[in-house]
């Protein structure tokens, strides 16, 4: 009872914020979606994008903007409420299939690790395994072009199991950002050698087609 009446107590003392740019909350609904400044200001169309191209794709929106200083940000531990909200409009704009499984792309680097993927993957509510590893440290594809990232993505990952009889058909990569679409070819060729079918990437932004074709 006294656990209670303390929450009770300190949600009559603690105003609401937006969980995007922590401002003072005025929407009817409690705030566990952007204020109406952020909505507009990110300008997110409520369906999300998608593509075909590298290969099939399902994202939040572009990234560029709002968006892309936003996704800057939510790496850090006290921007987990912004992540939250973002994963959440993410799902509400997907509609997979019941058979859907999704498969968290692991960083390159061995520390100071890229959390976003697997924390993009647990809050989408849906079935997740860990079947890719990086047997080897890689360089940053930040600076690489298209056919750098190529290269430096041979022998990338590896893919568990290899039992024919646990493959999955409905795989379905998660990653932060889709640039050129390097990685996520890399990773769903391992995952296709280990006899798994992937059937696309899902992730929070986009990066325009301007900025990635080198």
């Amino acid at each position: 009872m006294h656990r209670a009446f303390l929450a009770f107590a300190q949600t009559l003392l603690i105003e609401p914020r937006c969980p995007i740019c922590d401002g003072p909350w005025q929407e009817p609904q409690a705030p566990t979606s952007p204020c109406r400044h952020c909505r507009d200001a990110l300008q997110l169309p409520p369906e999300g994008i998608k593509g075909l191209e590298p290969l099939h794709w399902c994202a939040l929106g572009p990234y560029e903007g709002r968006l892309r200083q936003l996704l800057l940000k939510v790496r850090q531990p006290t921007k987990q409420k912004a992540l939250s909200v973002l994963v959440q409009m993410l799902s509400d704009s997907l509609s997979l299939p019941s058979t859907a499984v999704l498969v968290p792309i692991p960083s390159w680097k061995r520390q100071r690790t890229n959390p976003l993927p697997q924390r993009i993957a647990n809050g989408l509510d849906r079935p997740t395994a860990d079947l890719l590893q990086r047997p080897r440290v890689g360089l940053s594809q930040h600076h690489l072009n298209r056919s750098q990232r190529q290269t430096n993505l041979i022998g990338a990952f590896r893919a568990s199991p290899h039992n024919p009889a646990t493959a999955l058909t409905s795989v379905w990569l998660v990653d932060d950002i889709l640039t050129t679409g390097a990685t996520a070819l890399a990773a769903r060729q391992a995952l296709e050698e280990a006899g798994h079918g992937v059937a696309g990437l899902i992730c929070l932004g986009r990066t325009p087609a301007r900025q990635h074709r080198r």
